[in-house]
């Protein structure tokens, strides 16, 4: 399978992106459109006629030879700017928040600095896992985002173990300052036996090590002092109670195995949507629920996933940080990914108008060829 760029200059994406953007030349992918390409594309990635050199047709209507285009969510890039021009105030937001979350003013003690650091690659399994949960809902493919709903009963079972038989995971999930206070011994014990015998195979005690890169993304952490008391992250805790008023609030609920991927999104879509807003604070509440959906997800395995979040959503976002690559054409992705599921489906639920990831674009085949050649 060609690509579009050469094989030996990759970094062409941004030249080409720029070319085309000063031409003009892209246009988003619309509903219908998205409909059909869903339709019909049922392979892997890489053996897909779609995402091949030679192009598409734009639509079942419109046979217009193009190539497809994707790129983080527009809205992005308020929070890229605010970070990079906004630095200290954006810094003095987030603390005066934290400080407000029972239990934030401790655990983030010394790691306040890192609060303006997304964890994009625990993101990307957050998202990834999410769509697989609502694709496997439309019967796409059976994988259903184990992982997620692995975190999910590990959070009921470690606070039902805490509190006791008087738990209730919707109500608790709203009264959380006594979680914060900190999590026995003996519990932690209890709760790490069992997911280690289950078929999870998830070892707890692993996630400790986590605080010590990225205090906001980790589930827990341990004082050195006090060896035998573990804390679960603030925001994680806050991200549950979140999770359970959209649950709630759903017109049509379903049970959390089959429901957890399109909550996720509603959330995460929720926490980008404010970044166009005009509250003073969006961008530290952006940051906040971030971190809360990336510190809660605390199972991160599964191969399939990873592939949808972190190879497909990261690398947008190293792109876009390291080299401000606005856009990355499609078929040189999906060569380099080689999925085992249908890219488009993929696309359609990330460029979903409810929680807008990415922006899904075309450009005309013989433009792109046109600028490629020039740039070569």
């Amino acid at each position: 399978m060609k690509r579009v760029l050469p094989d030996n200059k990759p970094s062409l994406d941004y030249a080409l992106w720029e070319g085309l953007n000063e031409k003009n030349a892209t246009q988003r992918v619309i509903s219908k459109q998205k409909k059909w390409v869903t339709s019909i594309d049922t392979g892997a990635s890489n053996q897909s006629d779609l995402w091949a050199v030679e192009g598409r047709k734009r639509s079942q209507i419109d046979d217009t030879i193009v190539f497809d285009f994707i790129s983080l969510s527009s809205l992005f890039s308020g929070w890229f700017d605010e970070v990079k021009f906004n630095h200290e105030d954006l810094q003095n937001r987030i603390d005066t928040v934290i400080e407000n979350i029972p239990g934030g003013k401790f655990y983030f003690d010394g790691h306040h600095s890192s609060l303006l650091d997304i964890n994009w690659t625990v993101l990307g399994r957050v998202i990834g896992s999410a769509v697989a949960n609502i694709a496997s809902g439309e019967k796409w493919w059976f994988v259903k985002g184990n992982d997620a709903l692995t975190t999910h009963r590990f959070w009921s079972e470690l606070k039902r173990l805490q509190k006791g038989d008087s738990y209730d995971a919707e109500l608790d999930a709203r009264h959380n300052a006594h979680y914060s206070k900190g999590i026995d011994n003996d519990v932690w014990l209890q709760i790490g036996d069992f997911f280690r015998q289950t078929k999870s195979s998830f070892d707890p005690d692993s996630e400790v090590l986590r605080s010590i890169n990225h205090r906001p993304s980790s589930p827990f952490f341990r004082e050195n002092h006090r060896p035998h008391r573990f804390y679960p992250n603030p925001l994680a805790l806050l991200h549950q109670s979140t999770f359970f008023s959209k649950r709630m609030g759903d017109d049509d609920p379903k049970g959390l195995a089959d429901d957890h991927g399109k909550i996720t999104l509603q959330i995460l879509g929720d926490a980008i949507k404010t970044l166009k807003g005009h509250d003073e604070n969006r961008f530290a509440h952006f940051a906040i629920k971030i971190h809360g959906l990336c510190a809660f997800h605390i199972v991160r395995t599964e191969i399939m996933q990873q592939k949808i979040g972190l190879h497909l959503f990261s690398n947008l976002v190293a792109k876009k940080m390291t080299r401000d690559v606005g856009g990355t054409n499609v078929p040189d992705l999906a060569k380099q990914l080689k999925t085992s599921f249908s890219l488009a489906r993929v696309l359609s639920i990330l460029s979903d108008k409810d929680h807008k990831i990415i922006d899904w674009s075309t450009a005309e085949k013989e433009t792109v060829d046109e600028i490629v050649n020039s740039i070569r």
